[in-house]
C-alpha cells in the first residue's frame, strides 16, 4: 500500500464534522497533492501496436522488480530495427515511462503496466518515471540503439561514452576508482572530460579534487579510469558524498550515463546501530500470495529476515530470510479471504537491527454481495464491505467494532467500540478510476486502541487491510492505490 499519513487532533465530538471535511475533497486536488502536480499524458504514445503481454518473448525487456524504484537493467543496448520492451506488476506502487525528448510515454502512472517501442534511428535515448524520477536524476534509464552491425565485432561509430557503475563507496584513506566505458562502436578518436564536484563531503578536507581528459584512440574499447584520493581524519562524522560527472565529449561520441555519487564511509569512533528496512509495504497479489516490499539497504545489511502473523494479534513468527540487495518478497500458499501482519528485522556482521513498523494486507477473499450487519459497512453503493477489529489494553481479545449509520449513507461510515458510544473511525471509499485507475481508501481516527481495518472489493475479491499498533493515534490516511479493480 501507497499510504499517506497525516496526525489530526480531533475531538471526539467533532469526528464526524472534520472526517467529512478531511474525506470529501474533490477527487482532482487529492491527487494533485499525492502527485506533486505532475502533468501526466493522459494516453501512452510513441509505441508499438500488438505489445506482447508481459513482454512475452522480446529478447530486449527492462523490468521494475517489487517496490523497487529503479529500471532493470537501467541501460540497455540494441541494434536499429530492435523493440525495447517494458513491463511491470508492482502491485502498490504506481509507475509510468516518459522520454527525455518526449518521443514516446506510457501515459497515467499504473502499478501495472507493458509498453513497446521499436527504434529506428541510432543514437542514445533516456527516459525515466514521472513519479519517482525526473530528466536529471532520480528513477532514469537508457536505451542505446547501434547502427547496422554486428555488436561486440566490427561495431561502427564513435560509442557511447559512459561512468559504469553509478555508484562507488570507499573508506577513509583509500581511493575511488571511477570506471569509464565506450560501448556501441569504436571509430575514431573520442575524449571526455571528467571532474569531481562539490557535495556533502568537502574539497581538500575529505578529497582531493580532480580533473582530466580521458582519451580513446579509434579501435579502442577498453574502459578508463579516473583514482580520486580519499583522505583520513580522526573526525566522528556521518558518510558524506561528492559527484563525478563527465562533459565535453569529442569525436561524435554520445555520453551515456554522465554522472555517479562516490559516498566516504567514516571509520572513526563506534559504528552506529544498524537500521532496521524502511518503507515496508504489502498488498495482496491473489488468493494465495501476498507481495512485500521495502527500501533494500545492501551497503551495511546481509539479510532481511521476514517476520508474519495473523490478525487475530497472535505471535509473530520468521517465515523467510531474504538475501542482501533484494527488497521484495512473495509470500505465498496462504489461505484465500484471510489478513495477515508483516514486520521486517536486518541482519549484519554485527547482530539484528530493530523490527519495522508492521504492515498489513490480505489474500483474496469471497466474490459477492456485502453482507452488511452490526459489524460491516456496505460503501461505494454496496460493492466494498468494510470491517474493523479493535482492542484497547494488552491481554484483551481482539472484537470486531460496530457499524455507526451516518447522513453519508454509502459515500462513509464510521465505527464505534460498543452500541451508544462515540465514533472512532470514519471509512471511505473513494472512485479515482478517472485520476489514477484505483479506487482510493481514506480513514480518518481519534483512537490509539490496536486496529485492523479490512476492506473487500465483492467484485473481485482484493481485500486492502490497514494496522494501527496500540499506543499510537491512527490520525488520518490516504491511500490512492488501494484497489487496482476499476471500473
Amino acid at each position: 500500500m501507497k499510504l499517506v499519513r497525516t496526525t489530526t487532533a480531533f475531538v471526539l465530538p467533532f469526528l464526524f464534522a472534520a472526517g467529512v471535511a478531511l474525506l470529501a475533497a474533490p477527487a482532482s486536488a487529492q491527487h494533485h497533492a499525492m502527485s506533486g502536480k505532475v502533468d501526466y499524458e493522459p494516453d501512452p504514445g510513441g509505441g508499438d501496436n500488438d505489445t506482447p503481454e508481459g513482454c512475452v518473448g522480446v529478447t530486449n525487456k527492462v523490468t521494475i522488480n517489487g517496490a523497487a524504484t529503479a529500471f532493470s537493467p537501467s541501460t540497455i543496448t540494441v541494434a536499429v530495427g530492435q523493440p525495447v520492451c517494458w513491463t511491470w506488476n508492482t502491485g502498490a506502487t504506481s509507475h509510468n515511462i516518459k522520454s527525455d525528448d518526449g518521443s514516446f510515454t506510457t501515459g497515467q502512472p499504473a502499478s501495472q503496466n507493458t509498453f513497446q517501442r521499436t527504434f529506428t534511428t541510432p543514437g542514445t535515448y533516456g527516459y525515466y518515471c514521472q513519479v519517482h524520477g525526473s530528466p536529471t536524476g532520480g528513477m532514469r534509464g537508457t536505451v542505446i540503439v547501434q547502427g547496422e552491425g554486428d555488436p561486440g565485432e566490427g561495431e561502427s561509430g564513435p560509442g557511447t561514452l559512459s561512468i559504469d557503475p553509478g555508484a562507488y563507496t570507499v573508506d577513509e584513506g583509500g581511493q575511488a576508482s571511477i570506471t569509464v566505458t565506450r560501448t556501441g562502436g569504436t571509430d575514431g578518436k573520442v575524449t571526455v572530460k571528467i571532474a569531481t564536484g562539490t557535495g556533502s563531503a568537502a574539497k581538500g578536507k575529505d578529497y582531493l579534487p580532480k580533473t582530466a581528459t580521458l582519451t580513446w584512440n579509434s579501435g579502442d574499447g577498453d574502459s578508463n579510469t579516473l583514482v580520486v584520493t580519499i583522505k583520513q581524519d580522526t573526525a566522528i562524522e556521518p558518510d558524506e558524498t561528492f559527484p563525478v560527472t563527465l562533459s565535453k565529449v569529442t569525436g561524435g561520441a554520445t555520453l551515456g550515463t554522465s554522472s555517479a555519487t562516490v559516498t566516504i564511509r567514516d571509520d572513526d569512533g563506534c559504528p552506529s546501530a544498524l537500521a532496521a528496512p524502511s518503507g515496508l509495504n504489502a498488498s495482496g497479489q491473489s488468493g494465495r500470495e501476498i507481495h512485500l516490499g521495502w527500501a533494500p539497504d545492501p551497503m551495511r545489511t546481509t539479510a532481511v529476515h521476514v517476520e508474519r502473523r495473523g490478525d487475530d494479534g497472535g505471535s509473530f513468527r520468521e517465515i523467510a530470510v531474504v538475501p542482501a540487495g533484494r527488497g521484495d518478497y512473495v509470500d505465498a500458499e496462504l489461505p484465500s479471504g484471510a489478513a495477515f501482519q508483516y514486520r521486517l528485522r536486518a541482519e549484519s556482521d554485527a547482530g539484528l537491527s530493530d523490527y519495522s513498523e508492521i504492515a498489513a494486507a490480505a489474500t483474496d477473499g469471497a466474490i459477492g454481495a456485502c453482507a452488511g450487519g452490526a459489524h460491516a459497512l456496505c460503501l461505494g453503493d454496496g460493492r466494498f464491505e468494510a470491517t474493523m477489529k479493535f482492542r484497547r489494553a494488552d491481554g484483551e481479545p481482539l472484537r470486531s467494532a460496530l457499524r455507526s449509520d451516518t447522513p453519508a449513507g454509502t459515500r462513509a461510515g464510521l465505527f464505534a467500540f460498543a452500541p451508544n458510544d462515540d465514533a472512532q473511525l470514519m471509512l471511505k471509499v473513494s472512485d479515482g478510476c478517472a485520476e489514477n485507475g484505483h479506487f482510493w481508501v481514506q480513514l480518518a481516527a481519534v483512537t490509539d486502541a490496536e486496529l485492523t481495518v479490512s476492506v473487500r472489493d465483492t467484485q473481485t475479491g482484493r481485500t486492502w487491510a490497514f494496522y494501527n499498533p496500540a499506543g499510537r493515534v491512527a490520525g488520518a490516511v490516504r491511500d490512492v492505490d488501494a484497489f487496482g479493480t476499476c471500473p
